[in-house]
């Protein structure tokens, strides 16, 4: 059964808007206040702080996946190679979740400044 929509792709869509921001910031600097910048941050964060989520079930799925004897891996055993993935997939959200609690002093500080 397939998807309705493709998770790699939405991956990529946001990758490719990230991209777009750092384009914009860059290129736009002189035009942006800290408004701007305090409301770009906050959302930012926000993104941060749904990877842990977006991690755990991937690695949720790519072992329900394992156990139903539905991965290949080369020379290796597919549950192994699958756990191993899943751990590592888990320790990158928890590095996400300590960069989400990084991102709060800025956010906070970017909050109370205005513009002129």
């Amino acid at each position: 059964m397939a998807t309705k929509t493709d998770p790699a792709k939405l991956a990529r869509q946001a990758r490719d808007l990230i991209e777009q921001l750092n384009h914009v910031v860059l290129n736009d600097a002189r035009a942006l206040s800290a408004p701007v910048l305090s409301e770009t941050v906050q959302v930012l964060k926000q993104l941060v702080e749904r990877l842990p989520q977006a991690f755990e079930q991937t690695a949720d799925v790519l072992e329900m996946l394992a156990e139903q004897d539905k991965v290949v891996v080369d020379g290796q055993d597919p549950k192994a190679a699958v756990a191993e993935v899943a751990a590592e997939l888990r320790a990158a959200g928890a590095g996400s979740q300590q960069l989400a609690k990084e991102l709060a002093n800025p956010a906070s500080a970017l909050f109370l400044m205005g513009g002129r």
